[in-house]
């Protein structure tokens, strides 16, 4: 189909091929112009016809008026192909009569032939980038079955044949195996974490309990007990803020910063002199709750790893709100600087003294919850002087009015 609209058109546009019959034409009327001059003389005109069927390898017959064979020349015609009348002065001599020994218009078989070796250019031209298309989506579709089958190391090889959309679908996969490896690694070593982690209190829960069934409570072991339920719940809040976060569930309000920072140090058992309130009733727009949790994560995190609170620093500008905690230990390591916020990481150093909060979930709850209010977190040694500042920012409230955890309460 291609070669055949190929050759309609190449026709249509050829200049040459509209004035063939004119051409044609023109011929016959020179040829019957030579063939008037000598038609009288019979030598001449039998010279004539034989150079005529010598010149073009025709065979050539000469009539007179009546239809009466003059001359012939260069064997017999099947069929007519060329006829020429020849007059003079109005007046009908003869006839010319021609037609070629050999067939000068195209063969079938040369144009099948030609049509055949065309269409098999073609074929070859459309099945390679067929399967230069096709190949990228092949091995696309082998990784996304893979993956299906639970082979999340499984990736797309990237080459010079993923380019343009094929390229982006291939890094989009590749991508999304990459979080769901790391997400299921994550989970199954929360998993291992959180079931070592809650078996400690709950050994020292049974064995207080058996004390408390062998004799008289004392005072010492009731703080024991409250002590260990603390530190599972403590687990558990942290387990439902990370769960909040993965599905989203935040519950915007405006909160006076003030307040928040007051309340993280009452719940964390610290004195509201720590506070220094540069703010000037700043207000934020979060989730009173997870806000609430980053923060006190801040706060333990100084006061069971890094010798203490030393500060709790409130300070604003034009657009965010900063909670900044400074502590009295020797300050971090480049490692936990660079790693302190990754999920379960644990330093080795940097004046730990308390295996509490060995699960790593401190930090990186804390930076998930910045980044879920649209903030940051980020933590840096002190310059010149022992101990760390771990801060928490969020975006200013602006002119928003600012609600205390009462009114909140109250609307609720």
């Amino acid at each position: 189909m291609t070669c055949l609209v190929s050759f309609g058109v190449m026709h249509l546009t050829s200049p040459e091929a509209h004035a063939w019959r004119k051409d044609v034409e023109r011929m016959q009327q020179f040829a019957a112009g030579r063939f008037a001059k000598v038609w009288d003389d019979p030598p001449a005109r039998q010279e004539l016809a034989a150079a005529v069927s010598q010149a073009f390898d025709a065979a050539v017959r000469l009539e007179d008026a009546q239809g009466k064979p003059l001359d012939k020349t260069g064997g017999d015609c099947q069929t007519d192909s060329i006829t020429i009348p020849i007059s003079r002065g109005g007046s009908l001599l003869g006839t010319v009569h021609g037609c070629l020994n050999q067939t000068r218009g195209p063969h079938l078989g040369g144009v099948l032939a030609t049509l055949f070796a065309g269409f098999l250019t073609i074929w070859a031209a459309t099945g390679k980038l067929a399967r230069h298309l096709t190949r990228p989506l092949q091995d696309l579709t082998r990784v996304t079955r893979e993956i299906g089958e639970g082979k999340l190391e499984s990736r797309v090889r990237l080459n010079w044949s993923h380019r343009g959309e094929v390229g982006i679908l291939a890094e989009s996969i590749n991508e999304m195996a990459k979080r769901i490896e790391r997400q299921l690694k994550d989970q199954r070593e929360l998993l291992a974490g959180v079931s070592h982690e809650i078996r400690s209190p709950l050994a020292r829960l049974r064995v207080l309990a058996e004390l408390l069934q062998g004799g008289t409570p004392s005072p010492d072991l009731h703080a024991k007990i409250e002590r260990e339920v603390a530190e599972i719940d403590d687990l558990v809040g942290k387990l439902l803020a990370s769960s909040r976060l993965d599905f989203g569930a935040l519950d915007l309000q405006v909160l006076c910063a003030r307040d928040v920072a007051l309340r993280a140090l009452e719940r964390a058992g610290l004195g509201p002199e720590l506070l220094n309130d540069t703010s000037h009733e700043a207000s934020v727009r979060g989730d009173a709750t997870l806000v609430a949790r980053a923060l006190g994560n801040l706060l333990e995190n100084a006061e069971h790893h890094a010798g203490g609170v030393v500060a709790l620093t409130l300070r604003a500008d034009d657009t965010t709100v900063h909670f900044e905690v400074t502590d009295n230990g020797p300050g971090l390591s480049a490692d936990a600087l660079a790693h302190g916020f990754d999920p379960f990481f644990r330093g080795a150093q940097d004046g730990q003294t308390s295996s509490r909060g060995a699960l790593g979930l401190g930090l990186s709850l804390v930076r998930r919850i910045a980044r879920a209010h649209q903030g940051d977190a980020r933590i840096e040694n002190q310059s010149g002087q022992p101990g760390a500042i771990a801060s928490l920012s969020l975006p200013r409230a602006g002119d928003s009015p600012s609600l205390s955890g009462a009114d909140v309460s109250a609307a609720r």
